[in-house]
């Protein structure tokens, strides 16, 4: 199966709304819906300044993204870095990534989402003074950036000259912002501190008219999703929805799916850990192997959060697909077709909480997880949730031309 890596167009190839998000040297929060290129701005405006031997980081909330942007930099290196030798792009790959949680437990201490805008910012003044020698970063760069709370960006000129946050209202399901404020709020906390501008991309690069459809309707009451028009999307396959898959059979068409789409990557997205494993065992029994020697045609990757040491050092090595993982992981990721098994334990995830306090699952969660699929979309369910109630296995055509 082909190697997973972040799909990073030339930056000859950036439409006018990414240019123009790029072209600032200022303080900028970059919005917008799927597929929209934040996070391509993002990585273009961090590599600017690497290749002007700035002191620059980039941020994401997860790590499965740190890791596919560190394969595409790799393999992209010449083209991206230039004059940089080898020893120079593994330095500035391996030291300028990293999730701003890692990054603020290795130097600071553990990131408390919860702390006070004085505690987290005595925080950040007292890094910069007794690591730093009071040496500001010349830039720093949130991708994801909802994912974080405001204190941060009420704080963060603590630490940096310069600030780039790409952030989206419709994937705050972290619950550190109240519904459609996210954006204001950031913007608010940057321009206390200094004059951001705010760039709004309006497209969606990624999508089929027929993918997007089906991820407005996981969210028909966020108005902003259901402004946006389909209409000039390019058409596709229509999504397939399919009740009544015991485990078993659910099992089995993954791995249908997978053969008959051996080069094309590939999301498979679950609600709980376990069902992650559960697959994982699956196709290990069938002659899959998440080895770093596996046969091409037979590997796979997978992520969890405190998974297997050994299985996750290979995975920041080289990501594969099929690649699983949750939902809550899957920020930032796209994939050619993504399937989404055992999907009847939705009613579960989204009327239980976890230990942080905050639904397993919300309909945010889904319209994500829609949106990571490029071609195809496969949901697989043994009985049928109640998020899925707008679907009728017997209707199969509809306004949309969706089955739904």
């Amino acid at each position: 199966m082909p190697d997973f890596k972040f799909s990073l167009p030339s930056i000859a190839s950036l439409y006018p709304d990414q240019q123009l998000a790029y072209n600032s040297r200022n303080s900028t929060l970059v919005t917008g819906g799927p597929g929209s290129g934040k996070t391509v701005v993002t990585i273009f405006r961090f590599l600017r300044p690497v290749g002007e031997s700035k002191d620059v980081l980039l941020f994401t909330f997860n790590r499965t993204l740190i890791y596919s942007i560190r394969g595409t930099l790799r393999d992209r290196a010449e083209e991206l870095f230039g004059r940089l030798d080898e020893e120079q792009i593994e330095k500035i790959v391996e030291e300028k990534l990293n999730t701003f949680y890692k990054w603020h437990k290795d130097n600071i201490n553990f990131f408390d989402s919860e702390a006070t805008d004085l505690v987290l910012g005595t925080g950040f003044q007292n890094f910069i003074a007794n690591d730093r020698q009071n040496i500001k970063f010349d830039e720093l760069f949130f991708d994801e950036g909802q994912d974080l709370p405001p204190s941060v960006y009420a704080n963060v000129l603590k630490l940096t000259h310069t600030v780039s946050v790409g952030a989206d209202k419709a994937q705050n399901y972290r619950g550190h912002y109240v519904a459609d404020t996210v954006e204001n709020v950031i913007n608010n906390k940057l321009n206390t501190q200094t004059t951001a501008f705010w760039r709004y991309l309006g497209g969606n690069f990624r999508n089929s008219k027929e993918i997007f459809q089906l991820a407005q309707k996981f969210v028909p009451n966020d108005l902003r999703v259901q402004a946006l028009t389909a209409t000039n999307l390019r058409s596709g396959n229509n999504p397939e929805i399919e009740v009544g898959f015991r485990t078993a059979r659910q099992l089995e068409y993954i791995k249908e799916i997978i053969e008959k789409n051996q080069n094309s990557n590939i999301g498979i997205l679950v609600h709980f850990k376990r069902k992650v494993l559960d697959i994982k065992e699956y196709l290990e029994k069938h002659g899959y192997s998440c080895e770093e020697d596996a046969p091409v045609d037979k590997s796979f990757s997978y992520y969890i959060s405190k998974m297997d040491q050994n299985d996750e050092s290979i995975m920041m090595k080289k990501l594969k697909t099929p690649f699983i993982t949750t939902f809550e992981s899957c920020k930032g990721l796209e994939f050619d077709i993504v399937i989404m098994p055992f999907f009847e334990q939705s009613d579960y995830a989204m009327s239980n909480r976890n230990n942080d306090g905050r639904f397993f699952a919300t309909r945010n969660h889904y319209y994500v997880a829609v949106t990571r699929a490029r071609n195809d979309i496969f949901i697989l369910c043994d009985n049928k949730p109640n998020v899925l109630s707008f679907y009728n296995a017997r209707t199969n055509i509809t306004r949309e031309d969706l089955p739904f």
